[in-house]
């Protein structure tokens, strides 16, 4: 089902996307607070900076995904605006299957190239024996 949030008032439809977004940033910082202390307490020192170290890649993958799916919601607001409703869907399902593939693919090159793009951060030669951490951190 479509919902035309331009029949709304502007503030309930703009707090109807607020609250989503709000509380996946909340919870996303809440899981980075508690990913660190967990590591810093149980896990060592090493693991920590693990955790502290691939934050600008996970930054990196997360600029993908965002920016490809703001691509998408263009494509998906001109077919919406031209009441093409089979379009929206097609654009919808392709930008979610799309989505899941460079998902995938952002999972396996870090799982893969971890270290390698550890190596090109130049961190300290000690710390790049947490390699075993990285999959949890990324």
């Amino acid at each position: 089902m479509i919902t035309d949030l331009t029949k709304e008032h502007p503030n309930k439809t703009l707090w109807r996307f607020l609250l989503p977004m709000l509380f996946s940033v909340m919870f996303q910082q809440i899981y980075n607070i508690a990913d660190s202390m967990i590591a810093g307490r149980f896990a060592g020192e090493n693991a920590l900076a693990a955790v502290g170290a691939s934050y600008p890649i996970t930054i990196i993958f997360m600029a993908f995904a965002v920016g490809m799916n703001l691509g998408a919601s263009v494509v998906v607001s001109r077919l919406f605006g031209a009441e093409d409703r089979g379009g929206v869907k097609r654009a919808v399902t392709t930008a979610f299957l799309s989505s899941m593939v460079l998902g995938i693919m952002l999972t396996l090159f870090g799982y893969f190239f971890n270290h390698q793009m550890m190596s090109r951060w130049s961190f300290i030669f000690e710390n790049l024996h947490f390699r075993n951490y990285l999959p949890d951190a990324l």
